[in-house]
Parts: structure tokens; sequence; C-alpha cells
């Protein structure tokens, strides 16, 4: 598959890990910072059932609508906590208005983007290197940029075993010169965050030279696509623009109500906002 397919919700139409997406950078330029209940009212106003979300993520946002406590929100489904990817997958704006915030002051916006729905330590920690992903690549040129050791660097992000190991193991595959369906076999490509993160760095490590090829070749890991997809995307667009995307995928984009114009117009809002403190 190399091209938009023609679902239910309509051709060219985006799912909950874009809808989200927007819902967050529209919170970053609105209020110029990560706060937290700002960001879960915009999650919440930006909600459509439609787009794909899971199970969980369908009762954490009609909670928030029925006027839950964000800070609660986030253990509805389970004590500890979501593992799942839904944290790291939207995650992209908070590392390009951050880009050039220390490390602590990341982290703390990466748990305000994400306390109305994930607080389990892995999904916090997967979307942190997420995040510190796109902040790199987002003040990098591309020139001569080497992949291996910005994903090395990575490893030494992360805080969870499950994150890191399978970082670990993406480097080692890439020594043993495995397929891509050998990696992704070991490493996962489902909804928890240890796999999509894992994944979506995989494309990018074996592919990220040439753009379209690796948004292709992310997307066709199966499982969670969407999210693998956006991720790749994400860390894409933030090392090279936007001037790759080919015009037969740029022009099918939905564009109606928060379409194509609507991102366009918040990316380049979302593009000036520097945050360091």
């Amino acid at each position: 598959m190399r091209d938009f397919l023609d679902t239910n919700r309509g051709f060219g139409c985006y799912t909950d890990d874009t809808q989200m997406a927007l819902a967050l950078a529209t919170s970053l330029v609105e209020k110029g910072c990560a706060d937290a209940e700002h960001i879960s009212n915009e999650y919440a106003e930006f909600y459509e059932a439609r787009r794909g979300y899971g199970a969980a993520a369908h009762r954490v946002m009609g909670s928030l609508l029925n006027g839950a406590d964000y800070r609660t929100t986030g253990r509805i489904e389970f004590r500890e906590g979501s593992y799942g990817n839904g944290g790291a997958m939207r995650i992209a704006p908070v590392g390009l208005a951050y880009r050039h915030a220390s490390d602590e002051v990341l982290h703390q916006a990466v748990e305000a983007a994400l306390l109305c729905t994930h607080v389990h330590p892995e999904a916090i920690d997967g979307a942190y290197i997420q995040a510190k992903a796109v902040a790199v690549l987002g003040t990098t040129d591309p020139a001569g940029f080497d992949r291996r050791s910005f994903v090395e660097s990575l490893v030494g992000q992360s805080t969870r075993f499950a994150n890191q190991r399978k970082l670990e193991i993406l480097l080692e595959q890439m020594d043993a010169q495995s397929s891509d369906e050998e990696v992704i076999y070991v490493v996962g490509n489902g909804v928890r965050t240890a796999e999509a993160v894992a994944a979506s760095l995989w494309a990018f490590l074996r592919y990220g030279d040439v753009p379209e090829e690796c948004l292709v070749r992310a997307v066709n890991f199966g499982g969670d696509a969407d999210t693998i997809g956006a991720m790749v995307g994400a860390q894409l667009g933030s090392l090279y623009g936007a001037s790759w995307i080919p015009d037969r995928w740029y022009g099918c984009i939905e564009n109606k109500r928060q379409g194509r114009d609507f991102m366009v117009e918040l990316a380049r809002r979302l593009a000036r906002l520097d945050v360091r403190t």
C-alpha cells in the first residue's frame, strides 16, 4: 500500500491520532505552554467518535465531556494507568514547541499533555522519547545527520526498561542486517507504547533518508499502522519539513472543519512557538 484507502470514515479522513495532535497543538498555541487542564478541554472539544478511538479512550473522553476531573481520568480504566501508545502518537506538537527546552522542562510538558489519559510510567517515558526525538530533529540540519547515533542517544533518554530494551534491539538488529519482518516480530507493532515507539524508530533508522519511502514502509508494518505512521511522519516532518510530501497525498487530505487548511495554519503558528521554561 502506497496511497490512501477509502474507508468507512471517508477518503482522505484522518484518525484519532491526528485529531488528538491537533487538539494538543491548538492548546499549545492558545496558552503558549502545556497547560494540563486546557489541553484536556481541547481533547474533549475536538473528540469525534468516528475517528477510531479505542474503547478506553472513548470512556475517558466521555468522562471529560461530562465534567470529570482531568487529574483523575487517566486512571478510569486501569489503576496504574494505560501503557498504550495514545500518548506517544499525539505528542509531537510538544516536542516541537519545547525544542529548545531542557530535558526536565520537556518531560514536565509531556506529563501535562498526557495527564488526563496516560499516567503509566511506560506511556509517559515512550511519549517523552518521541517528543525528544521531534525536538532534536526539529533543530538538526539534515545534511550529514546520523540516524544511528540519534537512536543511540534516545536509548540514554529512556528511563523504563520496556522502552529502552526495544531501542537497544533496533541497534542490534541493524548490525545483524535483519529484515523488517524479523525486527517487527521481535519488537512488535501493537498498541503498547514500547512497541509503537520502537517500530516507528526502526522505520526512521532504516529508511529515513527517503521520507516518502520511509512512511510507506512504516505503515506497511501493519499492526497499529496509523499510530506508527503518525509517529514516523512527525519525525520526518521535524527533520525535513513538508516539501517531500507527495501532491497525491496532500491533495487528498480532508479539508472541511479542522481539515488541511486548518492544519497548515495551525502548524505555522506552532512552529513560531518556542517554549523554554
